[in-house]
């Protein structure tokens, strides 16, 4: 008895130590804070003496103390606040400095349903057709109903080369897709360009905004100025966002010095409001389109808001996501932190396209693979036909163009002609440095070079 008289004043002890700190570090916030939390601070406190003193088992104070700012941030009811414990902030610097492990996707939570926002360039992912706007409805054979985002992110991540089974509902297929990738280091070079040779047209493709996604974009511009190039198209298909500076650094690269970019705005009555203009002259200024999909976000809708509010250029493509919402981390020690949502994002309108989306001035609906392509694609995925036809030299051709399309049809694998083209061609440069842009395939970017005159 004596004993357990003294390891519960040892547990007192270690609450009074426990509860102390956390007035302490909240002394200032007490002090004003309306009367209701002063209440609801005192059922944290006495619930937690209870657990400690009480509860059948051992207790972990970490665990409880981030269990409990993990409830604090679920019941704001957005899915961009979450808490970051050691392994999502070390995610969240990998994300923004472009190296991480996984598949290679960002996702969301709508509506309760876990949606990609967008795959990542030459992830495992994309290679596998996973797709903007897919929601995921099973991981390895696991419900994730009622999940939050950083579950399904640990459930999706792994160790390189192990692999993870993802069942995806897609808009227009009556049955569930299901996906079976290998983890992988991916490394995101957030910026490429070049010159459509067809109408000298420069093309700026960027996959997300990172820290050095600004530098990378004006070297492009300026290779583009100095090739003597007038027209020029920037790729934000498939970009899942990134860093607001991002966007606003590259924004300047093409507009006109004291053009609004954006304006933040924090909560209503009380919150800071920022307006973002360009502070310097464009790099660029020719003829420009922007190209966009459901699968351009947050700071990549911020580059497309500007440049169609300011008439700088022609959106084209499909109605993008609809993130326009702004998160700043805080770190409450070195490696543990928040996120939390601190502003809305407007357009230089004044318009607020969270959940809406942007809809471009033209809209161009991309090529999507019929339901029975898709099952022929199933088959050649199980049956792994793709690496009994392709060799290391099979080039990309008419010869093997025709060739494939008997392979498949001898095996009773039905496949459109197009579609069979389009899957021996990219199955092709898998073992290379995939071509920048593809006309043949790409009815979109073909679309935006017509309209700037190059076809």
């Amino acid at each position: 008895m004596g004993s357990m008289k003294r390891e519960r004043r040892l547990h007192l002890l270690a609450l009074a130590f426990l509860a102390g700190l956390f007035i302490g570090v909240n002394a200032s916030f007490l002090s004003s804070a309306p009367e209701p939390a002063h209440q609801y601070l005192d059922y944290f406190h006495r619930v937690y003496q209870i657990i400690v003193t009480e509860y059948v088992d051992e207790t972990s104070p970490k665990e409880m103390f981030f269990g409990a700012i993990k409830g604090m941030i679920d019941s704001l009811d957005d899915p961009y606040s979450r808490f970051l414990d050691e392994r999502a902030l070390g995610e969240l610097r990998e994300m923004t400095t472009g190296k991480f492990q996984g598949v290679g996707i960002e996702i969301t939570v709508q509506d309760g349903r876990v949606v990609v926002v967008a795959p990542i360039e030459d992830s495992p992912a994309i290679r596998a057709g996973i797709a903007p706007g897919d929601v995921i409805t099973r991981i390895d054979d696991k419900a994730i109903k009622g999940k939050s985002v950083e579950e399904i992110a640990s459930m999706i991540r792994g160790l390189p080369k192990s692999t993870v089974r993802l069942q995806i509902s897609r808009e227009g297929f009556a049955e569930p897709i299901e996906f079976t990738l290998e983890r992988a280091p991916v490394k995101i070079a957030s910026v490429e360009y070049g010159i459509i040779e067809k109408g000298s047209i420069g093309y700026l493709r960027i996959k997300n905004f990172g820290s050095d996604t600004g530098r990378d974009a004006a070297k492009a511009m300026k290779y583009f100025r100095k090739q003597g190039v007038k027209k020029a198209i920037i790729d934000v298909r498939n970009n899942p966002g990134g860093l607001l500076t991002g966007a606003v650094e590259v924004s300047e690269l093409v507009l006109d010095r004291g053009r609004t970019i954006v304006s933040t705005r924090g909560r209503e009555g009380g919150g800071i409001v920022e307006e973002y203009k360009s502070r310097s002259e464009p790099v660029y200024r020719g003829a420009l389109a922007v190209l966009v999909n459901n699968g351009t976000a947050s700071a990549a809708e911020i580059l497309a808001g500007a440049v169609r509010d300011n008439e700088r250029g022609v959106l084209m493509g499909e109605k993008t996501f609809g993130k326009g919402s702004v998160q700043k981390s805080f770190n409450l020690e070195d490696d543990i932190g928040v996120s939390i949502t601190v502003a809305r994002y407007y357009t230089p309108s004044g318009e607020l396209i969270h959940k809406k989306g942007i809809t471009p001035e033209r809209v161009i609906t991309a090529e999507k693979f019929s339901e029975d392509d898709m099952k022929g694609l199933k088959t050649i995925r199980e049956k792994n036909l793709m690496d009994a036809f392709v060799a290391k030299d099979t080039a990309y051709d008419g010869a093997s163009k025709k060739a494939f399309r008997a392979f498949l049809a001898e095996r009773g694998v039905r496949l459109s002609d197009r579609t069979a083209d389009f899957v021996l061609k990219d199955w092709i440069n898998r073992a290379k440095k995939k071509p920048l842009y593809d006309l043949e395939f790409d009815t979109q970017l073909n679309e935006a070079v017509r309209h700037l005159g190059g076809i």
